[in-house]
C-alpha cells in the first residue's frame, strides 16, 4: 500500500513535456504562450509578456482538446527572447483534466517505448538500424514518405524527440536537419552513417538528454 501511495504522489508531481497551446486572458486583454510542461497540479509556460495579475485564466489546448484551468502564478523566469510562467491550478474544467491525466500517461509510455524516427532512403540500412534500435530496447519509427514523417513528429502522444537522418526525399542531411529544426525545435537530431552500431550509440546518447527520457529516472 506505502508503494502505491509513493507512486500516485510522484505520478502527481511529475511535470510531463507537452507541445500545446495557452492562452491568458486578463482585464487588458489576452495573451498568447505555449505550454513547455504540465502536471496534474499545475505548468510551465513560454510567453512574450508576464500577466499582471497573481490569479488568472488560461485556455489550454492539447492536441484536439481545449479547456479551461484558473491558476496562480508561483514563479516566474527571464529568458533570453519569451518569459517562462510557472502557475498552480486552482480549478481545471473537467474536459482539461482528462486531456492533463492523458498528457501523462502518454509521456510515462513514450518514457518505456524510447520512440526514435529513422529517416533513410536506403531500405536495407533502414531495416538494419531499426532492428539493432529494437534490440536496445527503443522503438524505431521508419516514415516512407515526407507526409508520413510530418504525421509522425507531429502526434504529440507519441513524444517523438530524436530523429536520425540519412540524404532521403531529394533533401540532404542538412536540409532536412533544418526542415526539422525550424518545424520542430524540440527534436534533436543525429545522423545516420555506414556504422550502423555507431548510430545507434548516438541515437541513444541523444535520447537520453530529452525530457523523457528524464521523466523514466523520475519515477524509477
Amino acid at each position: 500500500m506505502g508503494d502505491l501511495a509513493s507512486w500516485s504522489e510522484r505520478r502527481s508531481a511529475l511535470r510531463v513535456p507537452v507541445r500545446g497551446v495557452a492562452v491568458f486572458y486578463a482585464e487588458d486583454g489576452a495573451m498568447h504562450g505555449t505550454i513547455e510542461n504540465l502536471s496534474s497540479s499545475g505548468a510551465l509556460f513560454s510567453v512574450v509578456g508576464v500577466p499582471f495579475e497573481e490569479s488568472i485564466d488560461v485556455e489550454l489546448k492539447l492536441g484536439d482538446e481545449t479547456g479551461w484551468v484558473s491558476a496562480k502564478t508561483v514563479r516566474i523566469e527571464r529568458t533570453a527572447r519569451r518569459w517562462k510562467i510557472a502557475v498552480q491550478f486552482d480549478r481545471v474544467d473537467p474536459n482539461m483534466r482528462a486531456a492533463i491525466d492523458g498528457a501523462i500517461d502518454h509521456a510515462l509510455r513514450a518514457a518505456q517505448r524510447r520512440p526514435i524516427l529513422v529517416i533513410d532512403d536506403r531500405p536495407s540500412r533502414r531495416v538494419n538500424l531499426a532492428t539493432r534500435l529494437a534490440a536496445r530496447g527503443m522503438t524505431p519509427l521508419a516514415p516512407r514518405t515526407p507526409l508520413e514523417a510530418i504525421d509522425l513528429l507531429t502526434r504529440t502522444q507519441l513524444h517523438v524527440n530524436v530523429c536520425l537522418l540519412a540524404p532521403s526525399f531529394g533533401q540532404s542531411v542538412d536540409e532536412l536537419r533544418a526542415l526539422v529544426s525550424d518545424s520542430f525545435p524540440w527534436v534533436t537530431t543525429a545522423e545516420i552513417s555506414d556504422d550502423v552500431e555507431l548510430t545507434v550509440d548516438r541515437a541513444l546518447e541523444a535520447w537520453s538528454g530529452t525530457d523523457v527520457a528524464r521523466i523514466a529516472n523520475g519515477i524509477a
